[in-house]
C-alpha cells in the first residue's frame, strides 16, 4: 500500500483541481450524468452525445466540486513550502452545486441571448446575480465591464475588468472555455485599458479594431 506525505497529498490535491478545472465543462457533465451507468453505455448508439465539445458551456458540477477538493488545503503548514491556492476564498468556502448551477444558469443567458433581454440593466442584474452565486468566476465581470463600457460608465468597466483579471490569474484557467484562458486574459487587459483610458467604439464597426495594435 502506498502511503503519501502530507506535502505529496497536498500537491496530488492542487494539481487535481487544476486538471478538474481546467478540463471539465458541460460536455462532461453530459457524458457523466447518470455516472456509473451513463459512462458505460456504447458510443455507437449513442453517437449525438459523444459529439465533442457540445455546447462547451461550463460545467454544472466541476467547481464545486473542486472547492470541497480545496478545502482541506486551507490549513497548509508552513514548513511544506507550499502556498495555499488563492481560489474558493483561500479554500475556506464551499461552492453548492446548486449555487454553481444558478451562475451558469443566468451567465449562459446574457452571453447567448437565450433570453429575451431587452435592456442593459436586465442584464446587468442578471450577471450581478451570477457573481453572487459563484464569486470566483471572472467572465460574468468581463461581461459587465463591456456593458459598462458601452454606457459611458468608465469607472465601473474598468473596476470590473480588474476583479475579472484578478481571477483569471488566480485560476489559470478559464471558467467559459469557448475562448482559451489567454484570451479572456486578452480581452480582459482590452477592457481595463479602455476603462482607464475612458474611450471605446461608437459603432459597431470599431469593435474589429480593438485587438490591433499600432
Amino acid at each position: 500500500m502506498l502511503h503519501l506525505s502530507q506535502k505529496d497529498a497536498a500537491i496530488f490535491a492542487i494539481v487535481s483541481i487544476a486538471d478538474l478545472t481546467e478540463q471539465w465543462h458541460s460536455w462532461v457533465d453530459d457524458v457523466f450524468q447518470g455516472f456509473p451507468w451513463q459512462t458505460r453505455q456504447p458510443v455507437k448508439e449513442n453517437w449525438a452525445a459523444s459529439l465533442w465539445p457540445g455546447q462547451l458551456m461550463p460545467s454544472n458540477e466541476a467547481w464545486s466540486l473542486a472547492s470541497r477538493m480545496a478545502r482541506p488545503l486551507r490549513d497548509l503548514p508552513a514548513d511544506l513550502g507550499l502556498p495555499v491556492p488563492p481560489v474558493f476564498d483561500r479554500c475556506t468556502r464551499i461552492l453548492t452545486q446548486a449555487d454553481e448551477m444558478a451562475a451558469v444558469a443566468l451567465y449562459w443567458q446574457v452571453v447567448t441571448r437565450a433570453h429575451a433581454i431587452s435592456t442593459p440593466v436586465a442584464a446587468v442584474s442578471l450577471l450581478k446575480t451570477a457573481i453572487a452565486h459563484n464569486p470566483d468566476i471572472a467572465e460574468p465581470h468581463l461581461v459587465l465591464a463591456q456593458i459598462a463600457l458601452t454606457q459611458g460608465d468608465y469607472d465601473t468597466a474598468a473596476a470590473h475588468a480588474r476583479i475579472g483579471l484578478d481571477i483569471l490569474s488566480a485560476w489559470g484557467t478559464a471558467w467559459d472555455k469557448r475562448i482559451a484562458w489567454s484570451g479572456w486574459v486578452a480581452w480582459a487587459r482590452v477592457l481595463l485599458q479602455a476603462g482607464r483610458t475612458r474611450s471605446w467604439p461608437e459603432n459597431l464597426g470599431g469593435m474589429i479594431a480593438l485587438g490591433m495594435v499600432s
